[in-house]
């Protein structure tokens, strides 16, 4: 799920749905554009819907109101072999400078929409999770208050099973709507996710998640809210401010941080063209000065082998690397 975030993410989080590198042809653009509940804009610089504000152009960026029309573009982007990326939030990606070849999709619409009913609520891939844990807590829903902060869509964060100060997302999950290529819209329950730390079982397939329902229990929502507002000044005292980036860059391994590994190998403010690892949390990576994909990739690679050489632990990606990146990163990371 994602949303206002590309990839099988697009969202923070997530990771490349249909990958052939085949572009989107004449008679898919107007298949797509002459149906309904579907935008379609074509070569829009991806730079300008990611928190990093990296990127080039996209084929086609379109934007779905619901369920059907997504399948739709899910078979659009099938039948002409064309890669299919969900963006949801935009904060946890690197697109490369090339751009993307294919279709970025974003989820809006009846995809956006939240109900509640009793202590259920049913959230649409596009609703931010920064919205609903608000909106719940304001009806006495308890259970977001942690994830609040958390820079994704309910689709990106179901994809990765975000977490935050000890809570992830599958605590309070029960189930979640999947659409794939050819199929009908199934639901699932959580356990057929099979969550970790950080990843499920739908990275890197062909599903999509649409929808996903929670269960939350009844509470004072003040508090709730007061504790909403601690937690998001802890984080945003504790990140980099003033400058474009994508949140965590690394996974942590294990027990340990990134951030205090890649620290203690002394990485802080390293510099690749207009990129730096920041001087204030050592596993975000920010624009400074019209910074490339190249300029990112050039660090993270650094951190990776330095880290690996002082400590022998192999950092793996957080952010999501589509068309190509993540190849020519591990390519980079491991050739020594």
């Amino acid at each position: 799920m994602a949303q206002d975030n590309v990839t099988a993410d697009i969202d923070k989080g997530a990771a490349s749905v249909l990958q052939p590198p085949a572009g989107v042809n004449r008679e898919a653009r107007e298949r797509l554009a002459a149906t309904a509940g579907i935008e379609v804009h074509e070569r829009v610089r991806l730079a300008s819907v990611t928190t990093l504000r990296i990127g080039g152009p996209a084929d086609l960026l379109v934007r779905v109101d619901s369920e059907a029309a997504l399948s739709e573009v899910m078979e659009v982007a099938r039948g002409c072999g064309a890669a299919l990326h969900l963006l949801g939030h935009g904060s946890n990606v690197l697109f490369p400078d090339a751009g993307i070849r294919g279709i970025v999709c974003r989820l809006r619409g009846e995809l956006g929409v939240v109900e509640v009913e009793g202590e259920t609520v049913r959230a649409g891939a596009g609703v931010t999770l920064a919205r609903l844990a608000r909106d719940t807590a304001k009806q006495g829903l308890l259970g977001l208050e942690a994830l609040s902060g958390f820079p994704s869509t309910v689709g990106g964060a179901v994809v990765m099973n975000a977490g935050c100060y000890g809570t992830e997302i599958r605590d309070v999950l029960t189930e979640v709507r999947v659409a794939r290529p050819g199929r009908p819209v199934e639901s699932l329950p959580v356990a057929r996710l099979e969550p970790g730390y950080r990843t499920t079982n739908l990275q890197g397939t062909d599903a999509v998640v649409t929808g996903a329902e929670f269960r939350l229990r009844r509470g004072a929502g003040a508090p709730a809210l007061a504790r909403i507002d601690e937690l998001n000044r802890r984080r945003w005292q504790s990140l980099p401010s003033g400058k474009p980036n994508a949140g965590s860059v690394f996974r942590n391994p294990g027990d340990d941080h990134a951030g205090r590994l890649i620290e203690v190998c002394g990485l802080k403010g390293l510099r690749r063209g207009g990129a730096e690892i920041s001087g204030r949390h050592a596993n975000v990576i920010v624009n400074r000065d019209k910074a490339s994909a190249a300029d990112v990739l050039d660090l993270m690679v650094a951190a990776h082998r330095a880290v690996g050489e002082r400590f022998g632990v192999e950092l793996r990606p957080e952010i999501v690397l589509p068309g190509g990146l993540a190849e020519e990163f591990w390519r980079r990371a491991r050739c020594g």
